[in-house]
């Protein structure tokens, strides 16, 4: 036991997030870089209508891509009796076919192999002795969340396989909610893992800005998912105003106001309208809070960490505003995936940010590991 203790030591004697072996701060940095590449595949997938193309749901023989004439025709068989096909693309070529099932193909291999990257890293760093109670809590949660989104991502394409022929955007965005919760689980038990010990804090005035900033945030990826899966974009592509007015006609008639073209959205411009409409004012809303956050916290004794992350809110925020309103003014008939993507990716990358302001203000208990090891070890 005393040479354990030796030669863990380094690990528990070591700066910022010493408690932990290396091996483990960067298997939860892939994981975090493996989610934010399913969310951007995610969005390629869904600008690119390539979510319907595989019509079942194969965990384990799905992992298999087609490589015959046959498997193709098979494959093309299955998507031709489906609403989308029918409705939509009827008359699609295999080429074609093929590059939207490649699409949806990706995203979910892409969640096999996280999947399995997880379970390799899990497996053996329990054998080593690295995760105590509270680490098993985290890790279990972040899995229950991810099967979650998971299943809210196939009961999104079976909404699709029905009478509609496209994703329900209430799904989608459900679908969307749940892996970026996962996400922030794992962002969280990461900054735990790197950083359990960071210094000058509590910052006790920024706690309730903090808070609200992260609730408008919240807000707006949820309106965000909306707006992408009702296409709401292609609606009004303009900026600063809507069609020529700041608040569109459709949503000054009472009658538009009905459960049905909320829920039936693709009848009306009503509900497509409503969305981006809520997207742009929350959008304003958050850049007011932004700014106020920032002028208000560098007024404040904060940490180095926490200046950090207050200009990195900034400039992530203004990017995203940008890409905003760049993919909105290009969305004339389809929504450009490139812009679209990034809008996506850099929303995700905002809510990284403002999660390091959380933890900056409230990190908790640290997480060790090691230290616990080697305390025991010495014993």
């Amino acid at each position: 036991m005393a040479e354990t203790a030796i030669e863990r030591a380094p690990y528990a004697n070591s700066r910022q997030g010493g408690a932990w072996p290396r091996a483990v701060r960067y298997w939860l940095l892939l994981g975090i870089v493996m989610l934010l590449g399913q969310v951007v595949i995610g969005g390629i997938t869904r600008l690119t209508e390539s979510g319907l193309s595989i019509t079942e749901w194969e965990p384990i023989t799905g992992a298999i891509y087609p490589s015959s004439e046959a498997e193709w025709q098979e494959e093309f068989a299955k998507y031709q009796a489906s609403p989308q096909y029918e409705k939509i693309f009827a008359g699609m070529s295999m080429t074609d076919f093929q590059f939207i099932y490649f699409w949806e193909w990706f995203h979910r291999q892409w969640a096999r192999i996280m999947g399995l990257v997880f379970v390799i890293g899990f497996v053996f760093f329990s054998y080593k002795g690295y995760f105590n109670r509270a680490a098993y809590r985290w890790l279990g949660t972040i899995v229950l969340l991810a099967a979650l989104a998971a299943s809210f991502g196939w009961i999104m394409v079976a909404s699709g396989l029905e009478d509609r022929p496209w994703v329900d955007a209430y799904k989608l965005t459900m679908h969307l909610s749940v892996a970026l919760t996962a996400f922030s689980a794992l962002v969280w038990f990461s900054y735990k893992v790197w950083q359990p010990k960071l210094t000058g804090f509590p910052h006790q005035t920024l706690k309730k800005p903090t808070i609200l900033l992260t609730i408008v945030a919240a807000l707006q990826i949820i309106l965000g998912g909306i707006m992408s899966g009702a296409r709401a974009a292609l609606t009004f592509p303009t900026w600063p105003d809507m069609g020529g007015r700041f608040i569109p006609e459709v949503l000054t008639q009472a009658e538009m106001w009905t459960v049905e073209n909320l829920v039936e959205y693709e009848r009306t411009a009503f509900q497509p309208a409503l969305i981006q409409f809520c997207h742009r004012m929350t959008a304003y809303l958050l850049v007011i809070i932004g700014l106020w956050y920032f002028y208000r916290a560098l007024k404040e004794a904060i940490s180095p960490y926490f200046r950090r992350g207050v200009y990195l809110l900034i400039t992530v925020l203004l990017l995203q505003v940008l890409l905003g309103i760049l993919t909105l003014i290009n969305s004339q008939g389809e929504v450009p995936v490139s812009l679209g993507v990034a809008h996506q990716a850099m929303a995700v990358i905002l809510l990284t940010v403002i999660l390091y302001l959380n933890y900056s203000i409230w990190p908790g208990a640290s997480l060790k590991s090691v230290d616990n090891l080697v305390e025991n070890s010495g014993n």
